[in-house]
């Protein structure tokens, strides 16, 4: 989705509402909240999707939110390549009947299992189809693939790698994000973060002979995430030792700055936003922001590792997903501090 795309309202309240169904008896169906009634009808709870979104990416499509998994195990000999889960809130999510990727739609350029994933509505003014674009990055390979799909769930179909410029080692966790009819490629290296304008066709992604990778954040602020408010309003959120920070710009490709004026590329690590704490020992994975209708909240969508139970029985990552609203104050910031509680979580996303 492109960060401009937001204003789905939420529904009114669910009673009873699970986890997804039995599989396999390993507990994943476990009952996240049971016939609690919310009395002011205002909050959600949270974690808002169990077992599990490791490495995975939020978008939203024409009418639902869309969330993707890597290729995962929810439980033992029960295989998902890329498992699909939507929302029409952002609160209570539901299993798809379908995954992302088919064995015959996967990578062929390398065996690696996908360890990160990123995507967002992006359409081509040169074509009516295929307007959802994912980009990832596999196990054991420095190089980001990029894939396209006519609907958000999916199947995607892989068009190979993306041909970055000055050869960047330790490439992970790409993000892709879109303004206008500009498209933006954010990704981690062993030297920092980097932004690069792409080209987008029906043959894959490429990048302009005059489309120079910028800077935007130094090497200890990792694994980022964009929220485009408007052409001269963006956010950052990435993470620097186990916290979730954010840092503020005016234009896309920056600079990203905190609330003294300092850049991330110039040594900043941003403005605190999320915490770790004894329960869940791992924050990671800022995956998208969204607005509420009334402009007054950014909700940030992200993941964490119960320290007791860090991955399921297929053993596999279990990282759960959170959704953490903060208030913007009166210049644009984001008001407060967070760490992932599971409970009920207040204002809801309308």
């Amino acid at each position: 989705m492109s960060a401009l795309c937001i204003g789905s309202l939420f529904g009114g309240l669910v009673l009873g509402l699970t986890s997804c169904t039995d599989m396999g008896g390993d507990g994943i169906d476990t009952v996240l909240w049971e016939g609690s009634v919310n009395p002011d009808n205002t909050s959600f709870h949270n974690p808002v999707w169990e077992p599990s979104l490791d490495g995975g990416t939020i978008l939203r499509g024409g009418n639902s939110y869309v969330a993707i998994s890597t290729p995962t195990e929810w439980a033992p000999g029960l295989t998902y390549l890329c498992p699909v889960v939507t929302s029409k809130d952002l609160a209570t999510w539901d299993k798809s009947t379908a995954d992302a990727f088919t064995e015959e739609s996967l990578p062929t350029w390398s065996e690696g299992r996908m360890n990160s994933l990123t995507a967002d509505f992006a359409k081509m003014y040169t074509s009516s189809t295929n307007k959802y674009w994912l980009f990832y990055t596999l196990e054991g390979q420095n190089a980001i693939g990029c894939a396209n799909a006519s609907s958000p769930q999916g199947v995607y179909t892989d068009l190979g790698k993306v041909e970055l410029k000055n050869d960047p080692q330790g490439l992970a966790n790409p993000f892709f994000f879109v303004q206008a009819k500009n498209f933006y490629l954010c990704y981690s290296t062993t030297d920092g973060v980097y932004i690069q304008k792409l080209t987008l066709s029906k043959t894959g992604a490429t990048v302009g002979s005059s489309n120079n990778p910028v800077k935007i954040a130094g090497p200890d602020f990792k694994d980022v995430a964009v929220f485009c408010n408007s052409a001269s309003d963006l956010y950052i959120f990435g993470v620097v030792n186990n916290e979730i920070r954010y840092a503020h710009a005016t234009t896309a490709m920056g600079p990203y700055v905190d609330k003294s004026g300092t850049s991330l590329a110039e040594g900043s690590n941003g403005e605190q936003l999320i915490t770790a704490n004894s329960t869940y020992n791992v924050v990671e994975n800022p995956m998208r922001a969204f607005l509420n209708s009334d402009a007054t909240h950014l909700f940030l969508c992200y993941s964490a590792v119960k320290a007791s139970q860090p991955t399921l029985s297929s053993g596999y990552a279990r990282k759960p997903v959170f959704v953490q609203p903060f208030e913007l104050d009166e210049d644009g910031w984001l008001k407060g501090t967070a760490t992932p509680t599971e409970g009920w979580t207040a204002p809801r996303f309308e």
